[in-house]
């Protein structure tokens, strides 16, 4: 039996963990067996560590892009249909990553068409996200991931007037002529029916080669300083542990506000025994929003997944995250502990597949 591989790119915070959860959620409501597939630079991520929360059958390809990792990525998938023979595997990519139908999408359906139905590549815009901060290259790169899609998906609708949604509609048919689009919510699932609707139904089948310049692409990803961190908090008294994830991403914000690092996406995952949370600020100057918040039990210890994606120096972020985890300590007497540390700038892409249609 084969599996239908459904592959959600876009922009960094464009919402894609939110949509996979929320469709994964739908698809087993109709009666299909789902797997997931995360992706990073680095390890240690959030989303993984929030999907496997949720009792999701999760691969996590990490230290590339799924096109540069494409190994890693087959063999993520094969683990998934050997273990839960998921009808269905929902993946993203990272969210600086594009040429996606060429290096990804093809490269499976040529190879392994026995193994994969690949629908046609989804990506995710952030209605609110704004790139005019960040680096020229940054904005190519946000403009190629948009240019190749076979469905542009605009997200977080629920936050828009009606008539600024039909507007944004307009604007992106005009733009992207060849690519279908659909406006959703991923996190109170309007419009997420109809789109999954279409990749049950479609294969991808796009005659586009993205004109990419790597170079640019490459300096793109470069402007980008990427942290993952994990680690625990520990103190002789109970504390909240919600408190002290906003306090966190608090002070996070209005130090990289102040130094005028614009954010492409952070995130932070906290647990104890009893509770968990996820935060993040998906860009700057917007509030801190919750994609998990149980109830918020003290306790004395706690471990947390840090990730950040900043417009900054690696050791200007990692000082700044340093200083952050001192500054929000429950009392003074805490102490803290990462159990995994790294910083650095994505090297350049160098995609396993590159499979170019002939020019007619």
């Amino acid at each position: 039996m084969k599996t239908r591989l459904i592959i959600v790119g876009g922009f960094l915070g464009a919402g894609k963990t939110t949509l996979l959860l929320e469709s994964a959620r739908q698809l087993v409501a109709r009666g299909y067996r789902v797997g997931l597939v995360t992706n990073d630079q680095g390890k240690d991520l959030v989303d993984t560590k929030l999907i496997s929360q949720q009792r999701w059958p999760v691969e996590e390809v990490s230290g590339g892009c799924f096109c540069c990792s494409f190994p890693d990525l087959y063999q993520s998938l094969s683990q998934l249909q050997d273990t839960v023979q998921p009808d269905i595997v929902l993946a993203e990519p990272v969210g600086s990553c594009t040429d996606l139908v060429s290096t990804v999408l093809r490269p499976l359906a040529t190879y392994y068409p026995g193994q994969f139905e690949v629908a046609p590549l989804t990506v995710l815009l952030d209605a609110s996200r704004d790139v005019d901060p960040f680096p020229e290259t940054v904005s190519y790169l946000f403009d190629k991931q948009l240019a190749e899609a076979e469905f542009i998906l605009l997200n977080k609708i629920d936050l828009l007037k009606s008539d600024t949604v039909k507007n944004w509609i307009g604007s992106l048919g005009k733009q992207y002529p060849h690519a279908q689009k659909l406006a959703i919510s991923s996190r109170s699932g309007e419009g997420v029916e109809a789109w999954l609707d279409r990749m049950l139904g479609q294969n991808s089948t796009s005659p586009l080669n993205l004109d990419v310049d790597y170079g640019i692409y490459a300096e793109a990803e470069a402007e980008l300083g990427w942290l993952n961190a994990k680690g625990l908090v520990r103190d002789s008294q109970p504390f909240s542990a919600q408190t002290w994830s906003h306090q966190l991403l608090d002070y996070l914000s209005t130090r990289l506000t102040t130094e005028r690092l614009p954010i492409a996406h952070v995130k932070v995952h906290v647990s104890t025994p009893a509770t968990a949370f996820k935060a993040s600020l998906t860009q700057t100057g917007i509030p801190l929003s919750w994609d998990v918040a149980s109830e918020d039990v003290s306790a004395d210890e706690l471990e947390f997944i840090l990730n950040l994606r900043v417009n900054a120096d690696p050791q200007q972020l990692e000082q700044i995250v340093q200083d952050a985890i001192e500054a929000v300590k429950p009392s003074a007497s805490a102490r803290h502990y990462f159990t995994h540390f790294e910083c650095f700038k994505p090297l350049p892409p160098r995609p396993t597949h590159r499979l170019i249609l002939p020019t007619p």
